[in-house]
């Protein structure tokens, strides 16, 4: 808007460009110098046409976050001993239910394939108990046991988190994978 403003602006002033040496604070127009018919510099910007912008700019936005999702640091090294540690192997939820009193916590009895053990997971807010029965999932299994609202929980079932905090599972692709193969 500016640049051609100032266009506008000379125009009704009747005068030509000012040079820069010149705008130290001396008079630039003489008393009595002849301007022309004054017209609005800036027209009225209508309602539609601000919520217009908004709806591309959010638009821009989301097209922006989906093409460049944010991605968490990676954390501190571990050494290799540290992670032959961890047991994780897929499992298949037989049961799952709400844990009273919580929002988040769901109890889960899952097949691991070595036994049946709970789980208690914080993945309520974005599954239900009834559609994941059945589900085959990766589980850490020989976390240490942690007692949680009052169950113990034996095991981690391990899920993917995108930048918004939601949770997905982290399921084998293939049918030929079962209950206590193991993750490497």
């Amino acid at each position: 808007f500016l640049p051609f403003t100032v266009k506008k602006i000379r125009k009704f002033l009747n005068c030509s460009a000012f040079e820069w040496e010149k705008l130290d604070g001396s008079i630039l127009i003489e008393e009595g110098h002849q301007v022309e018919k004054p017209e609005l510099l800036f027209s009225k910007i209508e309602t539609a046409q601000v919520d217009k912008q908004i709806e591309k700019l959010n638009k821009s936005k989301a097209d922006n976050k989906k093409n460049n999702p944010k991605v968490v640091e990676a954390k501190q090294n571990i050494c290799f001993d540290d992670f032959t540690k961890l047991d994780i192997r897929i499992g298949t939820i037989i049961e799952a239910e709400k844990v009273p009193k919580t929002s988040k916590l769901l109890k889960l009895l899952v097949d691991t394939g070595i036994d049946q053990r709970v789980v208690v997971s914080g993945i309520a807010e974005y599954y239900n108990a009834d559609e994941i029965v059945g589900k085959k999932v990766s589980v850490l299994v020989n976390l240490e046991p942690r007692k949680i609202k009052g169950i113990e929980s034996q095991g981690m079932v391990l899920m993917a988190e995108n930048e918004d905090g939601v949770l997905s599972f982290i399921s084998p692709e293939k049918e030929n994978i079962h209950p206590g193969d193991q993750v490497r």
